[in-house]
């Protein structure tokens, strides 16, 4: 932010405040700052910029300089507090805003007391915890409650007391003899009988099932397992993958890969699925919208058109091929109309997915070979959420025209920058594209359009279209009513007599 203070002139004495970054100074109706009352100022005659290291002052008319300080600026240079400016007639005094440096005295507001009431709070509460907590027996527990307490654990300690000795005085029995069941083939070893009570224990004379099990096995009548059969049902095997399986498979890997911006690999993957599986139908809609989306507007239509002939004409798929082919033919000649024929560009209907930023059209002087030039310079900015753009193919049509003294206004036939500018894939890793374009009117020509038409053309004007694939994105024209004139490029502009 910064200051000019107007030393002479009808606005002596004011003081302007300027807050915006840029600002030009001059006669032209676009200028922020319009002093229509000096002579000597130009169009647009100087620019005033703010950037992070300072105010800067360039002029715009080589043949009007702008003087800091009694000096002419050349180019752009950077401007000090109190520097004295003269812009035509007009004199100015720069001066920066700088904030006043003020203490301030800190202020508790309402934060502040009620922080101390929460400590307050929180002190009053953890000490009456502390309280309850050292006189909690007394006042939690009843004197009656503890009674019943103390005679259930009596109680409890008697009766596990008396499981104990009963416990003791059973611990000489002998264990019962486990129960054994053996199946066919296996052996059993010998279970000797319990001996009787004072006795040792009697060796086993002999090996063998005890007769008791072989009752069990003899009523049983266990039929014995042939371990050397062969196997006759074998699990059925999986079949491989069928080429539908596949191609879904492969579908939703294309998809994937369009949500993270692969068109590439999803362009790769469909063209796959078209191969291995022609009448899958789904990766037809798939590609066709891929394809519109990064601008190919007539290859979607053909993809839809291959659906059209794919699907059963009492399907849904038909149906759908059908309307959206029907919508890319009227999408497709809406745009030859806008290059072949003189229809107004509705900005409003435009995707501006790609836009124009600050053109700035600058006049260079003139030498010996030159007798007027021109150069347009202007940025191209893609939007943040354009990721269908970033591979398409981006086109830009400049156009500059002339107009005679009998009010005809045509494509000048002076030297110009090649039109349209294919840019290529321009968006893949950046979002901004500068561009510039000259203007030349070599000495001589003026003459011979003079002895050609019997009168001599001068600069009108220049428009701008830029298109992503076939889709037309942004336009702009100075003047304005230029945007009613159908495109042209260098080459026509060289064709016409």
């Amino acid at each position: 932010m910064y200051r000019l203070v107007f030393l002479s002139g009808p606005h002596e004495g004011k003081r302007l405040v300027i807050r915006q970054a840029a600002t030009l100074v001059g006669r032209d109706p676009e200028c922020h700052l319009r002093l229509l009352d000096d002579d000597r100022l130009a169009p647009r005659h100087a620019r005033f910029e703010e950037l992070g290291t300072g105010v800067y002052l360039s002029g715009l008319d080589p043949q009007r300089p702008v003087e800091r300080n009694g000096q002419p600026v050349a180019g752009s240079v950077r401007l000090a507090h109190n520097d004295l400016l003269v812009l035509g007639h007009t004199r100015l005094q720069f001066q920066d805003i700088i904030a006043p440096h003020s203490r301030f005295r800190p202020s508790p507001g309402v934060l502040q007391p009620a922080t101390w009431l929460i400590v307050a709070a929180a002190l009053v509460i953890e000490a009456g915890l502390l309280v309850l907590a050292a006189d909690g027996p007394q006042l939690l527990i009843r004197p009656e409650t503890e009674a019943r307490d103390r005679a259930f654990a009596e109680t409890f300690r008697a009766a596990r007391a008396q499981d104990t000795n009963g416990t003791a005085r059973v611990e000489g029995k002998p264990p019962a003899p486990p129960s054994v069941v053996t199946l066919p083939g296996m052996s059993t070893p010998d279970l000797p009988a319990p001996p009787p009570s004072g006795q040792a224990a009697p060796v086993a004379a002999s090996t063998g099932a005890p007769p008791a099990i072989v009752e069990v096995l003899q009523e049983a009548d266990f039929a014995p397992a042939d371990t050397n059969a062969t196997e006759t049902a074998r699990p059925a095997a999986v079949p491989a993958d069928s080429p539908l399986e596949q191609a879904r498979r492969t579908l939703a890997e294309s998809i994937a890969a369009i949500q993270f911006a692969d068109y590439a690999k999803a362009g790769r993957l469909l063209n796959q699925i078209h191969q291995s599986v022609p009448g899958f139908l789904p990766a037809y809609v798939e590609h066709a919208r891929l394809l519109e989306a990064r601008g190919d507007l007539d290859a979607a239509r053909q993809r839809w058109m291959q659906l059209q002939g794919l699907a059963p004409v009492d399907s849904p798929e038909y149906a759908q091929a059908k309307e959206e082919s029907l919508r890319l033919d009227r999408l497709l000649a809406s745009q030859s109309r806008i290059l072949q024929t003189p229809q107004p560009a509705d900005l409003t209907t435009l995707p501006r997915q790609i836009r124009f930023v600050e053109p700035m059209l600058q006049k260079m002087p003139g030498d010996a070979d030159v007798a007027e030039m021109r150069v347009l310079n202007v940025s191209l900015e893609a939007a943040a959420d354009t990721a269908a753009i970033r591979n398409s193919s981006i086109q830009v049509y400049i156009t500059f025209y002339d107009s005679s003294p009998d009010g005809r206004i045509l494509p000048t036939r002076a030297i110009v920058s090649p039109s349209p500018m294919a840019l290529g894939i321009a968006f893949a890793d950046r979002r901004e594209v500068p561009l510039n374009a000259t203007y030349i009117v070599p000495r001589g020509l003026r003459s011979q359009e003079a002895r050609e038409t019997g009168q001599s053309n001068s600069f009108y004007g220049y428009t701008l279209h830029v298109f992503a694939g076939q889709i037309l994105q942004d336009a702009f024209a100075k003047p304005k009513k230029l945007l009613d004139f159908p495109l042209h490029s260098a080459a026509e502009s060289e064709a016409e007599p």
